[in-house]
């Protein structure tokens, strides 16, 4: 029987948890900035492989909207005037919430609180 082999996420978060335990607390001063800026950004890229369900989020609010999971086709339709209308602006306002949410939880979630 073959070992199951760890993925990117599992490799990515033992780096991070090593970097946070064994390696951060040992860094010169000099260092510490840059050993917690690694270790943010190591965190964000473990969120981002992880994110699956922030991704699907984000897709069924833009599709919900403009029919496509297209960024640039939303700010076409703005620019165009496509939510100029009271109802529309709020179904963009939520669809923007919904986005905004979903792309924090990935790259600040404590800022959601």
């Amino acid at each position: 029987m073959t070992p199951e082999l760890p993925d990117a996420g599992n490799l990515l978060e033992t780096a991070l948890n090593s970097l946070r335990a064994d390696l951060l607390p040992h860094l010169p001063d000099q260092a510490r900035y840059t050993g917690l800026m690694v270790a943010n950004a190591l965190g964000i890229v473990l969120r981002d492989l992880r994110a699956g369900q922030a991704r699907a989020e984000m897709a069924a609010a833009l599709t919900g909207l403009i029919g496509q999971d297209d960024a640039t086709a939303l700010c076409a339709a703005i620019r165009a005037g496509s939510f100029d209308t009271a109802d529309r602006d709020i179904s963009l306002r939520h669809a923007l919430m919904t986005i905004t949410r979903a792309r924090l939880s990935i790259n600040n979630p404590k800022s959601l609180g």
